[in-house]
């Protein structure tokens, strides 16, 4: 029909930017990107030590701290998916608006469309991620309650580590309660790869290496409590901190702890070796009854913003693939 058919001004300057969403540039753009991280692969193992020393984990700050001619494939790789982010938003924005317009509503047909936003998420989930993302130290998680930060705690529950034929290690399984905010208690496996998380994967604690921390079990008369460097436990109407604990100085000879006890108007501090006893202020004897090492892990905290994006992706890419379904399947009558 005549009116389906653009004026000259318009077929003009249309053509003039046709290139920008046209098919040819988005799968050259592809190709490119593959390209591009395939050498990056090659040169961030070959400059793992010098030039690419400070890019860790989905961190792309690295790249500018300060600017080296190794990474000159990533500052290629920039402008690259840019323009192939601009490229499939324009091709998108054109196929929505084709199939509106011919009165084409079958959300099947649209599936594409859903898959080509989740692509889009996905790089702005890579941008976010590796701009804002940060460190937020270790933290070692014991048998106690170990605060990780936002009220929530954690305490390790049991350890299995194992290794390989020649005793190196080759998986770490540790089960973890942790404790929200509200007393909620839920428990977990964390191991390599498979960390604890919060905030839709926003926060981060990554399993560094299994650890073991020493436990105090003390003794005032009938009373027994188990203590933890810098803890403290309830013994019997009084407060004992175990403030720091120091290996023996040499063979033969007991650990010594120094302690810190309260109660009621009194405090005390004094050293405590093993086997020995104190005398407190209410003449009641405190004593170490036995030292143990008990299972423990150190997490590295990560913050990662760009992974709640990163999930809203995954979410739209299997939407998109579930709206195709009909074209996967047998057609009805098919010979």
């Amino acid at each position: 029909m005549p009116s389906d058919r653009p004026d000259a001004s318009r077929t003009a300057g249309g053509s003039r930017w046709a290139w920008l969403s046209s098919q040819g540039l988005g799968v050259l753009c592809g190709q490119a990107t593959v390209a591009l991280l395939a050498i990056g692969s090659v040169v961030l193992a070959a400059t793992r030590e010098g030039a690419s020393a400070a890019i860790a984990v989905d961190d792309i700050r690295g790249f500018f701290a300060p600017p080296a001619a190794a990474h000159l494939w990533f500052y290629l790789l920039v402008p690259l998916l840019a323009l192939y982010a601009l490229n499939t938003t324009l091709a998108t924005w054109q196929n929505v608006a084709r199939k509106w317009r011919a009165g084409i509503r079958a959300p099947r047909f649209y599936a594409p469309v859903v898959i080509h936003a989740a692509f889009l998420i996905g790089l702005l989930a890579h941008g976010i991620g590796g701009l804002a993302g940060a460190e937020r130290g270790r933290v070692v998680v014991g048998p106690s309650w170990t605060a990780l930060g936002e009220g929530r705690e954690a305490r390790v529950t049991a350890l299995d580590v194992e290794t390989h034929a020649d005793g190196s290690m080759k998986q770490v399984r540790a089960s973890v309660e942790t404790r929200g905010a509200d007393g909620t208690v839920s428990a977990s496996v964390v191991r390599y790869n498979g960390p604890l998380s919060w905030a839709l994967g926003s926060e981060l604690l990554l399993l560094v290496r299994p650890h073991a921390v020493p436990v105090v079990r003390l003794a005032r008369g009938d009373a027994r409590c188990e203590v933890e460097v810098e803890g403290s436990c309830e013994l019997g109407g009084v407060r004992a901190e175990l403030l720091y604990l120091h290996p023996p100085l040499r063979a033969g000879q007991g650990a010594f702890t120094r302690m810190r006890v309260a109660g009621g108007d009194t405090r005390e501090v004094f050293s405590l070796s093993s086997g020995q006893s104190q005398m407190l202020a209410d003449g009641s004897h405190l004593s170490i009854e036995a030292i143990e090492a008990r299972p423990a892990i150190v997490l590295r905290h990560r913050h990662a913003p760009g992974n709640p994006w990163a999930l809203l992706a995954s979410i739209l890419l299997a939407l998109g693939l579930a709206m195709m379904w009909r074209r996967f399947g047998p057609r009805v009558g098919a010979a």
